[in-house]
């Protein structure tokens, strides 16, 4: 990062700038109605985030068999530390997990395509931090055929989300990751679309919906595959 400064004296002394001083780009979040395109910074996890409001806001008013807790946690980049404190004060009993994850339809080989732009959120089956709970994976992906939501399946070989530290508390929390594919993600510009947030944000709502005594015990035993 060059500020136009020629020694760290400058920098210090003339530039005001100390060690350890907080950099953020300094980019606006812009929507294109017609082309449903959405460019902005900090998608990872921003745009989980707002699936996550958009979710509570759906569900606002209705009486849940499930009791509900949201956290926006922080820190997820750098050891996950928000959600750790967040998710060892709940002890929830299942865990669903919001995040911006990576879109594959840029310039690579079509093959190495898993996550594409508008074609709903990915639930992915693993990843370096975790492999995702079967049961409560294929509920979701039952549910989502059921509702008509489109989803996207991946197996990932490299990254993790707060899906990784989650799983292994307690006993062990069934877990799922729903993700809103991002192109350039941990850029100054992600790119995304409001279709797939939107998605997202509807299969969470139907799987609160669903969720009940008799569906998570199936969910825990697997009988409804």
């Amino acid at each position: 990062l060059d500020v136009g400064a020629s020694s760290a004296e400058e920098v210090s002394e003339k530039f005001k700038i100390r060690l350890a001083a907080p950099v953020v780009p300094d980019v606006d979040l812009y929507y294109d109605e017609k082309n449903d395109v959405l460019m902005g910074k900090a998608f990872d996890c921003r745009i989980g985030c707002a699936a996550l409001v958009e979710t509570l806001s759906s569900l606002a008013g209705e009486e849940l068999a499930c009791d509900v807790i949201a956290a926006l946690s922080s820190q997820e980049e750098v050891g996950g530390r928000g959600v750790e404190v967040s998710a060892r004060s709940i002890e929830p009993d299942l865990a669903i997990v919001f995040e911006g994850t990576p879109a594959d339809d840029t310039f690579g080989s079509p093959d190495s395509q898993q996550t594409l732009l508008g074609q709903g959120p990915m639930l992915r089956h693993m990843d370096v931090t975790m492999i995702t709970h079967p049961g409560f994976q294929r509920f979701a992906l039952d549910l989502a055929e059921k509702e008509g939501i489109p989803v996207q399946e991946a197996v990932r070989s490299g990254g993790g989300t707060n899906g990784g530290l989650i799983h292994k508390m307690g006993g062990g929390i069934p877990t799922i990751v729903l993700g809103v594919p991002v192109r350039y993600i941990h850029t100054s510009y992600g790119i995304a679309k409001l279709y797939d947030l939107e998605k997202t944000a509807q299969l969470a709502a139907a799987l609160l919906r669903a969720i009940n005594d008799a569906t998570y015990e199936e969910i825990l035993t697997g009988d409804g595959n």
